[in-house]
């Protein structure tokens, strides 16, 4: 047997059709095999560029509902002193109460409503929120921007939470909102291509000023 030095060799992958092997098609791969919210779901990927990568595995994790709120912990066997909600102590601590019904949560969500004139919040909403929609017709750009306020929202809300869990502090409304506004400013002016957001506009109006 001998082998032919002067032979071009090349690897090949497996699970693509053409057996090339590229970045999109490993994250398609991904998003149709592991991270597929629901058949329903238009938004099959959860990637959002204008935000950090911690913000999509968040927030996959909320949909998926594999998130350590106290119901989910007790499923799991873990051993917890109340399973009731560490804010109002009103309800059970579900992902739906942490991050869309509780008082806090809709307040803070009708707050963002306002600031980006979308109207009222209705719960579930948020759910919605994270996957870009909202009551009005958006631009491609402007609904992945809502979408990445959206994100920040409910980051915002269970920071807010652990806070509170671990610090037993915890922001007043406007302050929380105050902080969704100024992080999604930064990270996402930081991240957009060929758009420069001013900080006057995106705190006056974001829905308007991006129209």
């Amino acid at each position: 047997m001998s082998f032919d030095f002067n032979a071009q060799t090349s690897w090949e992958w497996s699970l693509a059709n053409n057996e090339i092997f590229t970045v999109d098609g490993l994250s398609s791969l991904i998003d149709d095999k592991l991270l597929k919210v629901s058949s329903q779901s238009s938004h099959k990927t959860l990637r959002n560029n204008l935000v950090p990568k911690k913000l999509e595995i968040f927030v996959w994790r909320v949909l998926k509902k594999r998130f350590p709120v106290r119901v989910e912990l007790d499923k799991r066997g873990i051993d917890l002193h109340s399973v009731r909600c560490p804010i109002c102590d009103n309800d059970l601590e579900s992902v739906e109460h942490s991050l869309y019904n509780s008082h806090l949560a809709c307040d803070i969500w009708n707050r963002v409503f306002k600031w980006w004139n979308l109207g009222s919040y209705v719960p579930p909403n948020g759910i919605d929120c994270l996957h870009g929609k909202s009551s009005q017709v958006m631009s491609s750009l402007r609904s992945k921007i809502w979408q990445a306020v959206a994100w920040v929202t409910t980051y915002y809300l269970w920071k807010n939470r652990n806070m509170k869990v671990f610090q037993n502090k915890s922001w007043c409304a406007p302050m929380l909102l105050n902080e969704i506004q100024v992080k999604s400013f930064e990270w996402i002016s930081s991240r957009s291509k060929g758009k420069s957001l001013d900080w006057i506009n995106w705190l006056s109006n974001p829905s308007l000023y991006l129209s």
